[in-house]
């Protein structure tokens, strides 16, 4: 698929016009209530488009799709929130999305094993709720949060239609592929606001189990029995460290931890047997993204 010599170009003009409105509401002293509403878009990415393979770091053959057409967005937010007093936030928010052409990462239809990106369907649909809280756990004698909580969970539901030619045992509706229905993050810092200040920020997230890829029939005519499920990635936990020390003047140590946990991150797929018909969840990968560890000084001329 990639001779050499091959000079293509593609050209995509969009014009559109993609309004937006923001409304706020003060239901009393330091309580809100937020409405927006907008028009939004998403354009294929070059990769997406590009038709040639990339084999990724886990051996994963990816191709792009010329004939890919934008993803249209509608969304709607309701926010409330308050803020108790200096320091302290909570919120919750429900929103919804209405998206026309979703684009979906797809393993090919063939004996490659590739994958590539498809408008699967005419549309798809997000529901959510989220909620969001941060406060002061200790204050020092000036009222600075020296120690700080924060917390934001996300709850979705999503689903999307399918062409007939994405369809296969029956399937007509898909999850949202690479979007987790149960996000929740959070951090704890320290800042002691001395002289020579010390700062500490410890961040984890948890993401739920997501769809990597759609399935997709082998054969369109009996595609209840040949056929490539959906690849599920399993969900994991991340954490992060960062702590500075200013040690002079102009003159700060910072050590940086990013995926300290290090989790195995594991994709699944149901494999149907041909001989008995029964189908197995069956890991497909498995493999850890590594820890990093960066001790620097940094100085301020």
């Amino acid at each position: 698929g990639n001779f050499v010599g091959r000079i293509a170009t593609s050209n995509r003009t969009y014009e559109s016009l993609y309004p937006s409105v923001n409304l706020k509401y003060e239901v009393a002293e330091n309580k809100y209530l937020r409405f927006a509403s907008s028009v939004t878009q998403t354009l294929p990415e070059f990769k997406e488009l590009s038709p040639f393979e990339y084999v990724s770091p886990t051996g994963r053959v990816i191709k792009g799709n010329p004939n890919l057409e934008k993803s249209e967005i509608y969304n709607i937010d309701l926010k409330y929130e308050m803020f108790p007093e200096r320091g302290q936030l909570f919120s919750a928010t429900t929103f919804y999305k209405q998206i026309n052409n979703p684009i979906n990462l797809i393993m090919q239809r063939g004996s490659s094993g590739n994958f590539s990106y498809f408008n699967s369907g005419e549309k798809a649909s997000v529901f959510g709720l989220e909620f969001e809280g941060k406060t002061d756990v200790l204050k020092n004698d000036d009222d600075k949060g020296i120690l700080n909580l924060t917390a934001n969970i996300t709850k979705m539901w999503f689903q999307q239609d399918l062409f007939e030619d994405f369809q296969y045992k029956g399937i007509k509706e898909s999850d949202l592929q690479g979007a987790s229905d149960l996000i929740i993050n959070g951090s704890i810092g320290f800042n002691d606001y001395k002289e020579k200040p010390f700062i500490a920020t410890l961040t984890g997230n948890y993401s739920s189990d997501k769809v990597f890829a759609l399935g997709s029939p082998e054969d369109q005519t009996n595609s209840d029995v040949f056929y490539n499920d959906e690849i599920i990635e399993k969900g994991f936990v991340t954490l992060d460290l960062v702590v500075s020390k200013e040690i002079a003047k102009n003159l700060v140590l910072k050590l940086v931890g990013k995926n300290l946990l290090n989790p195995e991150i594991k994709q699944t797929q149901l494999i149907r047997s041909l001989i008995t018909g029964i189908e197995t969840n069956e890991t497909v990968l498995s493999y850890k993204k590594g820890s990093q560890l960066t001790l620097g000084i940094n100085y301020s001329f």
